[in-house]
């Protein structure tokens, strides 16, 4: 038996072309093994259940029988993704059919964001914690296993009570104390966890290959573990439900709170142990002011730890930045990640929130060249207000790197989503587009079927296209302009490729495909 029992819930069914078919959204959420501990640290014990980890463990898994085994009292679902909506809320359901007296209770972003419309349609959620949950699941749990019902007190709980939905204050954040005390290295309270250490090495993974297959093919070769640094964002991305106004929504946060570098010190040392060859570091709040990382790296180089690190650095780093980088991960397949997003510094303004300039990204450029880090590249296109001479300005730069920079590895044109929460989902008629994912049963719906992220944007624009006037027109002339001008997806998660490359790649793949269904 388990006091409380968390669950990860993918997308199961998506399809894309180079890939057929394949789950995605597989990463935990970063904060779910310090959940867990912190349960644990408390003498309530916890486990958590990846079903993706445990299909490729044994396609005939059952997530029912095993819950029934384990008995838990509450069964704690992130919805953090939107992805996962339809995946969640049948999971959900399942579970409490045939567990009626199991506490169901949701978590994370996109839950928090429509935690009303949940609660109100959904009858099998009990309960949802709003943004930041570390005191508010420790005490509604103890309130559960001392078979309380009134629950008044927990912060952050949208929660039902005979039949009435109750909305408590959001009045939880998380301060560094509060997260010095977690530990997001606890590997062993996630079921089957050595297999999610090396085999989920990307946020999809592939149905038809074996999971050596797909870490080799699908993923960047190395086993990397996503660095918990701290929270929050002091800058407004138009696109992000992360970005601060969206987080101060969503979650309350209204400032960044870093971990302890001695505590990330120790994560850094007890992934190592447990078989992470590299790190992931996904958090770079003030790129211009890199102190906090330039003490953290200097700790690492201290204690000798050998080990590689993707960076992804939300502005342009400094040349001290960068000079400190090479010197701590020396390693071929240390990265530093660069979203410039579009050609056109007008829209880089508009949409991001470290905006720069073409000119300061070649001096970057040329900057990490000269010290033999290797840089990886991300564009999009398809975005409010851009016109013909930007989507030209981003094919160009694009080339002019290609053929100036043999450092740069992956240049990759991916579609932007549409995100519950973010400042162009809360106001589209701003930036002149169009969705029909406003509400949790859109998204509900939207993926309840195939949609691959690398194929929807979930929104469209009027007039993008001369003559296209609906969504549908819209991507399809969206998905055609990016396979022939931004191919960027080949089967190798490592390989450089021009878009010509790619597409004769994807055809490859997609007949590989063919041959394997028949077969």
């Amino acid at each position: 038996m388990v006091d409380c029992l968390f669950l990860h819930v993918p997308k199961s069914r998506n399809y894309y072309r180079p890939l057929d078919q394949f789950t995605w959204i597989n990463f935990l959420p970063m904060g779910l093994l310090g959940l867990a501990d912190f349960l644990q640290q408390h003498q309530i014990s916890a486990e958590i259940v990846h079903t993706g980890v445990e299909w490729i463990e044994n396609q005939h898994f059952s997530i029912l029988g095993y819950v029934k085994e384990r008995a838990p009292r509450i069964i704690a679902i992130d919805l953090h993704w939107h992805h996962q909506s339809f995946d969640v809320i049948n999971v959900a359901r399942e579970l409490k059919a045939a567990l009626p007296n199991a506490y169901i209770l949701l978590g994370g972003f996109t839950a928090s964001f429509f935690h009303e419309e949940i609660m109100r349609d959904f009858d099998a959620i009990d309960g949802i914690i709003r943004g930041e949950a570390e005191v508010p699941l420790l005490e509604l749990a103890r309130a559960l296993l001392q078979k309380k019902d009134d629950f008044f007190s927990v912060p952050n709980l949208s929660w039902r009570m005979k039949g009435r939905v109750l909305i408590n204050p959001l009045s939880y954040v998380a301060s560094e104390k509060d997260l010095d005390r977690l530990s997001f290295t606890h590997f062993s309270l996630l079921k089957n966890y050595p297999t999610y250490i090396r085999y989920i090495g990307q946020p999809f993974y592939v149905k038809g290959l074996s999971k050596k297959k797909n870490a080799r093919i699908c993923s960047p070769g190395v086993a990397a573990y996503h660095l918990n640094v701290g929270r929050g964002c002091p800058v407004r991305c138009t696109w992000c439900s992360g970005s601060l106004s969206s987080q101060e929504t969503i979650t309350g946060r209204k400032e960044v709170t870093f971990r302890a570098r001695e505590k990330v010190l120790q994560s850094v040392l007890e992934a190592k142990t447990n078989g992470y060859e590299a790190l992931h570091v996904c958090f770079d709040p003030y790129p211009q002011s890199p102190g906090y990382f330039l003490d953290l790296f200097a700790g690492i180089r201290r204690e000798k730890v050998e080990i590689e690190c993707r960076f992804d650095s939300f502005g342009l780093p400094t040349i001290d930045f960068i000079q400190s980088f090479k010197e701590t991960f020396p390693g071929p397949r240390s990265v530093i990640a660069l979203s410039p997003d579009v050609g056109s510094e007008r829209l880089r303004r508009i949409h991001k929130g470290y905006p720069y300039t073409n000119r300061a990204l070649m001096e970057c450029l040329d900057e990490m060249k000269r010290h033999g880090i290797i840089v990886d590249l991300s564009f999009t296109f398809g975005v409010p207000f851009e016109k013909e001479e930007d989507f030209h300005l981003t094919k160009r730069l694009q080339k002019q790197i290609r053929a100036r920079y043999s450092n740069v590895g992956r240049i990759r044109t991916l579609s932007m989503e549409m995100e519950p929460g973010s400042p162009w989902h809360l106001d589209p008629e701003a930036y002149h587009t169009r969705t029909v994912l406003r509400s949790f049963h859109d998204f509900y719906h939207y993926h309840s079927g195939e949609e691959s992220p690398f194929s929807s944007t979930g929104y469209w624009i009027p007039d993008y296209f001369p003559g296209v006037e609906n969504e549908a027109s819209f991507l399809e002339a969206w998905r055609s302009m990016k396979c022939r001008h931004f191919c960027s997806m080949p089967p190798d998660a490592v390989r450089r490729l021009s878009p010509f490359w790619g597409r004769r790649l994807c055809d490859l793949s997609r007949l590989f495909w063919k041959i394997r269904h028949v077969g």
